[in-house]
Order: C-alpha cells, then structure tokens, then sequence
C-alpha cells in the first residue's frame, strides 16, 4: 500500500493522527474518501492521497463481490 508522501515541513509537526473513511467497490477500489477526523489538518491532503490509490481484497456476500465501508487509521510518527 502507497504510504503518505512526507515533506519536510510535515515531518517538523509530527506525530499527528488522520482517520479517514472510503468505500471499497466490488473490484477493490478506493471511492469517496473523506477524514473522519485528524489532529493536524496539515497531515489531511497526503492521507488522503495515498489511500486513493490502495487496492483490496473485496468483500464477499454469497460468494459475490460487494461494495463496503471502511475507517483506516493513519498514525505520522
């Protein structure tokens, strides 16, 4: 999975925190990310950049891919 690209301002701030909630599609898509919530607004833009471009492993509901909801935690330290 693509990590968040730091810069050097960025790395001053640290740590920070960004929760950020996505749908996942039936092909394992990222779509609508959004941030839950954050303790740097500064740290918002490369989470959420680098969680577009993750891929996962589908969910399933009898035996059929199925879109879902998911938070993913995003820990700068």
């Amino acid at each position: 999975q693509q990590q968040p690209q730091m810069t050097a301002a960025l790395r001053k701030k640290m740590p920070a925190t960004v929760h950020v909630l996505f749908t996942v599609d039936e092909n394992g898509r990222v779509e609508n990310p959004i941030v839950q919530s954050s303790s740097d607004p500064a740290f918002e833009a490369p989470a959420l950049a680098a969680i577009k471009q993750w891929r996962f492993e589908p969910g399933r509901r009898s035996g059929k891919p199925v879109r879902f909801r998911m938070r993913q935690p995003f820990a700068f330290q």
